[in-house]
């Protein structure tokens, strides 16, 4: 009876372990072989550069920067964390976090939001991004993000403006479809981009 249990615990610990087991070999994929959604799991370096967007460019005023050097990290539970260099100009934001999902063979999308300061360090809201990504190789993603900056604060003071629930509005988490008609967000526009897997040296 002994034996037979310790082989009972010993097989139940074998099946909890498989799926770190399996996160693990998805995190260092074979180049050798074409890329699936999965591969996309792991962590991610790269840059993205603007598309089309509210305002040019460079132009005076315009809050849209040349470039974003980003590093994110795709989980196997489902979330999504991210950062990029945009935290060093103009105010200051948090690290990014979100959920993602399968959208197709060699495809994902996700949805994250972090908070940002402005001048001064004082408040201004938060950003939702929509992402979407697709593998063209195990260890390489392209794909496009498209900005959305929520301004859920008084100006002035940095305080936080909110609904009758006492929720932060203009809400992050609405549909960006109503952005265009909600007093307090704007759609900064779409940017591209190309990243490598941060891969453990072999």
């Amino acid at each position: 009876m002994f034996s037979f249990q310790r082989k009972q615990r010993k097989s139940a610990l074998l099946l909890l372990a498989l799926p770190a087991f399996a996160t693990v070999a998805l995190a260092q994929p074979s180049p050798s072989r074409p890329p699936v959604f999965l591969d996309a799991i792991g962590s991610w370096f790269g840059r993205a550069v603007p598309g089309q967007t509210i305002c040019p460019v460079g132009a005076p005023g315009c809050p849209v920067p040349k470039e974003i050097v980003m590093v994110f990290t795709v989980n196997a539970d489902g979330t999504f964390i991210g950062i990029d260099s945009n935290i060093f100009v103009g105010g200051n934001h948090t690290t990014a976090h979100g959920q993602w999902k399968f959208s197709g063979p060699r495809s994902i999308t996700a949805a994250f939001t972090f908070l940002q300061s402005g001048p001064g360090d004082v408040f201004i809201g938060g950003f939702k991004n929509l992402f979407n990504a697709t593998l063209t190789q195990p260890d390489r993603m392209e794909g496009n993000i498209d900005a959305y900056l929520y301004n859920y604060t008084n100006p002035a003071t940095g305080a936080v403006i909110t609904d009758a629930d006492g929720f932060p509005t203009p809400s992050p988490l609405a549909p960006p479809s109503a952005c265009a008609t909600t007093q307090g967000c704007t759609h900064l526009g779409q940017f591209s981009f190309k990243v490598r897997r941060v891969a453990v040296p072999q």
